[in-house]
Parts: C-alpha cells; structure tokens; sequence
C-alpha cells in the first residue's frame, strides 16, 4: 500500500519566543511604535515638542500616543510594574477610605462641566471618570482626592478614549512627575510657592504691568493683597481647565507634558501680557476687579486670542531658567497654610459643608493674608460670575471681615 511508503518530514521546533518585557511600560511603548533607547526616545520627544508648537498643534491621535508614552514611561522609571499593580487600582472592592472618597467625587461629578459626562453616554462615562479619580487617589492616598480633580479627569479621560487604566496613568504623571510636590496636598506649599515665583516673574518679564499692579494694591503697609493670585491661584490649580476654551486647554497640556511645568509659569504670562493693555487703564483695585470679571468671561469663550497666537506668545517667552533655585528660595519665604486645610476653591457650596476654617485658609493663600492684615473689600459680583458656565471659585471674602472683626 501507498500508505506503507509514506513519510513524514520533521519540521524543527519553533524558536523559543523572547523574554517576557520587565514592564507593560516596555510593552505599551514597543506596540506604539515609540523608540525605547534613551537617545531615540530624546530625539522623537523633541520632534513632538516641534509638532506641538505649530499652528493647529498635535493631531489627537498623536496626542493619545504621546501622553501615554510618556506615562508609560515614567513608571517605568519609578520602577512600577503596571500588570502587578494597575488592577488594584480599579479594583471592585472598597474599603472605608474609599467609601469616603467616593461620596466627595460623586459630589463633584455633575459639577465636572465636560461633555464627556453630558448627552446619551453621560451616565457612563460619569461613572468610569468616578474609577479613574478613586484609582488614583488609591495610588496616592496622600493627595487623595481634591475638588477640581474632576475637571482634569474628565478631560484625561477624553483624550484617552475613556480607557480608564490610561487615564490614572497620565493622572499619575501629571501630579506626580510634572508638577511640584504639594500642589494639592498639605499646606498646599508647591502652589503658593509658584504663585510667589509668578509674581516676581512678572516684574522682570512685564515690569510695567507689575508696577501698576503695585500702585493698585497700594504701599506695603495696605490691607490689599496681591491682585494677581485670585487669578493665577485658580489657573494653576486647574491647570487652565476653567479659564480657556478646552482646545487651548489641550495644546497647553501638550507642552507640559513635554517641556515641563514651567509652562505653567508661562501661559500665566502669556495671559496677562495678553491683558496688559487693558488692565493699565484701570484706576483702582475694585476696577481692577470689575475689569478681570469681564475679560475672563471673554477668555473662557476664546475671544481675546485665537488658539495658535498664545501658544506662540508661550513659546516665545522661552524656557524659565533657574526656575527650581526660584522655587526653592520662595518655597522658604511662603507662609503655608495649615496642614489640616482642605483644598476647597472651586465651588460655592450649595450642599451645606460648613467646613469654615479651611475655606477661610485656602482663601486666605488666594488673598496673600498674612497675620495681621486684613482684606479690604470682596469680589464683585460679576467678577464672582464670570466664565459663562465654568466653575467658578470660593472667595468669599466677608469670612475674613466676620473673622477678623
């Protein structure tokens, strides 16, 4: 029979597959087609740095890649392996901590303002947004969760196609790797440190608006505190999110992530050189005021500048040099808020919290009140609804003249 003559051949076994990658970093970075040596990896972050400054900016599918390789990347360099560790973050099961967390987030959900969490899929997304901040905060329980978390999640979350696991990542690197420790934890030293460094950056970079300012504010002796920091308080805490249109808001995050969070410093700049024109007319603090509450509902809607002529204003300002030694001189000069303050600025608090010292606390770091002063008027009324839908912030400065009297 055919059959006894038929012969097999033998092919040789299949070579043995590679070495599992020590990381999903690794991983995540090699499927993106993202270079992996430090060098290539240098020279393909300052390609995207050239792409991020042109007119029109990243193309969103570039910006997904790149705020998730530099994500994934930066774990990497914490030495934190995510396939061990990302699904505890998500995990189902809550304890007591968590509980708690969750009933301020769900708070804040129908506060968050994104059309991620409006129209058909609003609930949804809602909930997977209610994930990632809990996810995070599992991963930092110092910072925890802060008011205004919700705004930076939502937009994460929509940048990173709602995947859930991506978006704690970049919320990891955004708080963790960017920006300067104690931004939204603690005495909340990181941010009145940049606001102290704001304010001498604008005496050197726009030295006549900073006098004028000075004059407004009157001699050192007032009872009127700096006038920039309701302002610049609420722009670094939100990184933008409540004061620009979401377009411009996405191609300032573009920079952060690459160049780093000196860009902060310099859309700050960027903006109020933007305004300097029309804040020099103004004769007193409360005008100054007045003023502000209309340009920054103008700002919010995107009617002072277009998108690609202030990313050029940032670019051109260029890169703030010895920054950390300014960081570190001011971070030593601040007084700090007590440690117990919670970060509570975003909202009038419609629910009820009467949680009146912290409130007090973190506008006092707004007002730049020191022991002994006093501030000398509220905000007026359109100032306190300017931005046209936005989130506005908590100063109600007649706790201080209750407190103080």
């Amino acid at each position: 029979q055919d059959s006894e003559h038929t012969t097999f051949t033998i092919s040789p076994p299949p070579p043995p597959p590679p070495p599992p990658s020590t990381s999903t970093s690794d991983q995540n970075l090699k499927r993106m087609g993202i270079p992996d040596t430090h060098a290539d990896f240098k020279q393909w972050l300052h390609a995207m740095k050239m792409v991020a400054r042109l007119p029109g900016g990243m193309p969103a599918e570039f910006r997904r890649k790149l705020w998730l390789a530099l994500s994934d990347r930066y774990l990497q360099t914490k030495g934190i392996n995510w396939d061990e560790e990302g699904e505890k973050y998500l995990s189902e099961q809550w304890d007591e901590d968590d509980e708690e967390l969750g009933i301020q987030i769900v708070k804040d959900l129908h506060r968050t303002g994104s059309s991620l969490c409006s129209g058909p899929s609003g609930t949804i997304n809602q909930a997977k947004l209610k994930r990632v901040l809990l996810g995070y905060s599992r991963f930092n329980p110092e910072v925890g969760y802060c008011q205004g978390f919700n705004m930076l999640g939502a937009l994460i979350l929509q940048v990173m196609d709602k995947n859930e696991a991506d978006s704690i990542k970049v919320m990891i690197l955004l708080i963790e790797g960017l920006l300067p420790r104690g931004y939204f934890c603690g005495s909340l030293g990181g941010l009145q440190t940049d606001m102290a460094v704001f304010r001498e950056l604008l005496g050197t970079k726009l030295p006549k608006l900073a006098r004028h300012l000075q004059k407004l504010q009157g001699p050192e002796g007032a009872f009127e505190p700096p006038l920039t920091n309701v302002f610049t308080m609420q722009w670094f805490l939100t990184l933008f999110c409540t004061c620009l249109p979401i377009p411009f808001v996405l191609r300032i995050w573009d920079l952060i992530l690459i160049e780093g969070s000196d860009v902060l410093l310099r859309t700050a700049l960027a903006i109020w050189g933007l305004l300097e024109g029309r804040i020099l007319v103004t004769k007193t603090a409360d005008d100054f005021y007045c003023k502000m509450g209309a340009l920054s509902a103008e700002l919010v809607n995107g009617n002072l500048i277009d998108c690609n002529s202030l990313i050029q204003r940032i670019v051109d300002i260029g890169a703030i040099h010895d920054l950390h030694k300014m960081r570190e001189k001011h971070l030593h000069n601040i007084t700090k808020l007590k440690e117990s303050s919670s970060l509570k600025i975003f909202y009038s608090d419609e629910e009820g919290e009467s949680d009146e010292d912290s409130r007090l606390a973190v506008t006092a770091t707004a007002w730049g009140l020191r022991s002994g002063r006093r501030a000398s008027l509220g905000l007026p009324t359109n100032l306190r609804n300017a931005g046209d839908g936005k989130e506005k912030m908590n100063l109600d400065i007649s706790l201080f003249k209750k407190a103080v009297r």
